[in-house]
């Protein structure tokens, strides 16, 4: 008997030439097939049909006896073979064990139709696939941290598509048993009995029964089914248009710098970014794409202000209506239509209150207050500050006439830092990587009462020899919290950037424990001396060395409420980011600057008090214009999906109506800016949601707040950890955070810090001038 196997997996199969032992892709006869495939399925149906052809997803050959990746973890081993399984076995093996996991489900469903009720229990509905799950996603998870940071050389564009199916089969295969009717059957009937349930069970139950509820996945009737298919049917069609156009146009204008002078206060990080050959990014030449990735660094560190003007008019304009046939306004409006369509459909008044149901603000109107909140605090900080924006630029920039938005990356940056006397570049002599974040760990350990040992030379396999391994544990308990596994620097066949995933929950009945990959982007070191930070990559350090530690901490037995996952309906991850920016935050306190700094390379002195006073104050400074833009685009994201009835406005004269109350010049003829704007519009579930970074930051300053009143950062620190940590995602975060502040988020922490109070203010200014 053959084993079903689900239709619709791969319809092709990579071909590979084995050379030296490295997998490499046959572009031309992947692409010739890939064509002629699509080819034969645009055709026209013929008058007269004669038969079909039916084409059979094509299953890896590969079993737990040939393929040491799949052994690896069929046996439970204690660490997975990052080093000795080729790239083949762990790709292959990898959408193997997908396929077989798709399998398990179709044959589960099939099984609880026939399951009476009275049997029904979480360890015969549920269990079952969770078991799998668990091996599935290790691999899947490993197999993209080999991917991001030790894959072979290949073509950008084939990895790049080998990568995005193989993250589309996981995810929809996870997904599947949660559209199968029985198995919500099933699921309610456990949630509404809690017999026997444990509280991370019952939390499990509950977070499948929200997704399911906010997807339409429990709309069963015909009639129903059909409106909402409908309405996704679009949805997916013009937002596929509407990144179309964008990624057509990415290419169309580059802006190109040969003379080094032009971006001189530039970063190596950002060299690097803007580098037409990566590896001469020290000489150059350097330019900026039509590309979030290259354009931000390159307004902000071109001083060259007639090339930034047409680089912010080119970028502004993008897909917008100078062009013909890749114009994404009728896009947007027909997103809107058809977004609003299906969330009525789904019983909710708009889009916004859709997306925000189960988020921690949980309504449009507790959004509008919070945005309405900083607004109010913000705007006169703004507007007050343009008048020391435009004086420094007359002065120090020969700019004549009044600011630009083109002039506010670049003036704004460079005027912070000539206020408090900083320089960046060499402030990174304090920011060696690795002793850098031995003090990371070390200021963390001591708040939270962790220790980290590493276990580097233990045997553990590497993908490469830059990783280091740290086991990490209570100081007191001695309770074992899992192993974090590092690799710090950027390389030519290293791909993406910072990131951090969870390769595996703890799992006690197969005497495994938690595992975290975090993937660093920093410079490599040099013969010529190691490799240093500049507060832009300390920053990013920091937040992700705290989403490890998130991860770490929680005690959630299941990934999917480890922590609140993006971008799950049913999770309230507008509060996911609380804790990482919370770490991110150390920048701008400067006795924890201070105290994760090392002496200076060169002059081997420390960071002072009153030097890392001067770096925080010229963080916090710089940052102003784009907290005040990143509460803008909140605000427009909001107001564009909380109409009722999206005819009431057009997206265009929004736009320029709330541009004009934002921002002290005229807007430009040609800037369509929401055409290009893709968090706002090209991702379903983060429409309305753009609001969520300054949420984090009000959550991360709270809690500041809250340490710096009680002044006890051990006991302190052992609430946040027992609270909310140890959690993850086991309560609303809400209901966590009262836990521990015993009441509900202040925006005032938040609104001292970008607009503080007169008092604050003057005695900010005099400590400047008697400084000076």
């Amino acid at each position: 008997m053959f084993r079903r196997i689900p239709l619709g997996r791969f319809l092709t199969r990579k071909i590979h030439n084995q050379t030296n032992g490295l997998i490499v892709p046959t572009t031309n006869v992947q692409k010739q097939q890939k064509r002629q495939i699509l080819f034969k399925m645009g055709n026209e149906t013929p008058a007269r049909v004669v038969g079909y052809y039916v084409v059979f997803p094509v299953i890896p050959e590969e079993t737990v006896e040939n393929n040491c990746f799949m052994y690896n973890i069929a046996k439970n081993e204690d660490w997975p073979k990052l080093a000795t399984a080729e790239p083949r076995e762990l790709y292959e093996g990898t959408v193997r064990m997908l396929m077989d996991y798709g399998a398990t489900v179709m044959e589960h469903m099939e099984h609880l139709a026939t399951l009476p009720a009275e049997e029904r229990k979480f360890e015969n509905v549920v269990e079952p696939l969770l078991t799998e799950e668990y091996e599935v996603n290790f691999a899947f998870q490993t197999l993209v941290l080999k991917m991001l940071t030790d894959w072979p050389d290949c073509n950008r564009k084939l990895f790049d598509a080998d990568l995005h199916h193989i993250k589309i089969m996981c995810a929809r295969d996870q997904m599947e048993k949660l559209t199968n009717k029985d198995f919500q059957d099933a699921i309610k009937q456990l949630y509404e009995a809690k017999d026997g349930l444990s509280e991370w069970q019952s939390r499990l139950l509950e977070w499948y029964l929200l997704e399911i509820k906010a997807s339409g996945l429990d709309k069963h009737d015909d009639k129903t089914r059909k409106v909402l298919g409908s309405w996704s049917k679009f949805v997916d069609e013009y937002r596929s248009k509407y990144i179309t156009g964008v990624m057509s146009t990415n290419d169309q204008q580059t802006f190109v710098v040969t003379d080094q002078k032009v971006i001189k206060d530039a970063p190596p990080h950002v060299l690097q970014k803007l580098a037409v050959d990566e590896q001469n990014w020290e000489s150059g030449p350097w330019r900026g794409r039509m590309t979030p990735h290259t354009i931000y660094p390159f307004m902000q560190y071109c001083g060259d202000r007639q090339l930034r003007a047409t680089a912010w008019e080119k970028w502004t304009s993008k897909a917008g209506f100078d062009h013909d046939f890749y114009n994404n306004s009728i896009n947007i409006e027909e997103l809107r239509h058809n977004n609003e369509g299906l969330a009525k459909t789904l019983g909710y008044s708009s889009v916004a209150e859709h997306r925000l149901a189960n988020k921690m603000a949980a309504s449009p109107e507790t959004v509008r207050g919070f945005i309405n909140a900083l607004q109010r605090r913000i705007r006169p900080v703004v507007i007050d500050r343009m008048e020391s924006w435009s004086a420094w630029a007359g002065r120090c920039e020969l700019i004549t006439g009044e600011l630009q938005a083109y002039d506010m990356p670049y003036v704004c940056r460079k005027e912070a830092e000539h206020h408090y006397d900083v320089n960046p570049l060499d402030l990174m002599n304090h920011f060696p990587f690795w002793p850098t974040f031995q003090n990371i760990m070390g200021v963390i350990g001591h708040i939270f009462n962790l220790e980290f040992k590493d276990i580097t030379d233990k045997g553990l396999e590497k993908a490469h020899a830059d990783v280091r391994i740290y086991s990490v544990g209570d100081k007191f308990s001695g309770q074992h919290y899992g192993r974090l596994y590092i690799d710090p620097y950027d390389r030519q066949n290293k791909r993406g950037g910072w990131n951090v995933m969870l390769a595996r929950p703890e799992s006690k009945e197969r005497g495994l424990d938690k595992i975290v990959y975090f993937i660093g982007s920093a410079i490599a070191p040099t013969s010529n001396g190691p490799s240093l930070l500049h507060h832009q990559q300390l920053q990013q350090l920091l937040f992700h060395f705290g989403r490890s530690v998130q991860l770490l901490l929680s005690q959630s037995p299941y990934r999917d409420i480890s922590i609140p996952w993006s971008p799950f309906y049913a999770s309230d991850w507008d509060a996911a980011d609380m804790f990482p920016t919370f770490l991110q935050m150390f920048v701008t306190k400067p006795n924890l600057l201070a105290t994760i700094s090392s002496p200076h390379q060169i002059t081997k002195q420390s960071l002072t008090e009153e030097h890392a006073n001067s770096v925080a104050l010229t963080i916090s400074r710089a940052s102003l214009w784009e907290t005040y833009r990143t509460l803008f685009w909140s605000d427009f994201d909001l107001s564009i999906y909380e109409m009722e009835d999206r005819k009431q406005k057009f997206w265009l004269d929004m736009y320029k109506q709330m541009y004009e109350e934002y921002f002290p010049f005229k807007r430009a003829k040609n800037d369509y800016q929401p055409c290009s704007f893709t968090p706002i519009f090209a991702l379903q579930p983060h429409m309305s949601m753009y609001y969520r970074k300054l949420w984090a930051e009000m959550l991360a300053l709270d809690i500041h707040e809250t340490f710096d009143e009680e002044d006890n950062e051990v006991q302190t620190g052992e609430r946040l950890k027992t609270t909310i940590l140890n959690r993850g995602s086991g309560d609303v975060a809400k209901e966590l955070f009262k836990r521990f502040q015993g009441r509900n988020p202040s925006v005032g922490a938040i609104c001292d810090h970008y607009a503080p109070p007169m008092a604050i203010q003057d005695e900010m200014e005099m400590s400047e001038n008697q400084r000076r």
